[in-house]
């Protein structure tokens, strides 16, 4: 996650209205949380997805290769408990930035 440096406020000179009718530059890409956590949810539920399936086919005796089913159920225990960290600290970011007084 890239985050962007606040720059200082430059002092605006009669130069720079004269701009008013130039084009717009290129907009900033959305950087908003759902754009930065939604892959994150779709690589969860993909994750745990593949190793239901794994676990399903395990339990009805087709599985060929023990080893990818438990590779596979421990990249979803571990999609898991990032996920369950991200949103930890997502909480107690959003619960810091409301305790701010303006």
């Amino acid at each position: 996650m890239f985050i962007t440096p606040i720059e200082p406020m430059r002092r605006r000179t009669l130069e720079d209205i004269g701009d008013i009718g130039a084009p717009a530059p290129a907009a900033a890409p959305d950087r908003s949380v759902q754009n930065v956590l939604s892959p994150a949810a779709q690589n969860l539920a993909e994750t745990q997805r593949v190793a239901n399936e794994d676990s399903y086919q395990l339990a009805l005796g087709n599985a060929d290769n023990l080893g990818a089913i438990m590779v596979n159920m421990l990249k979803a225990e571990s999609a898991v408990q990032t996920t369950v960290q991200l949103t930890s600290r997502v909480v107690a970011a959003y619960k810091e930035i409301l305790q701010i007084q303006v």
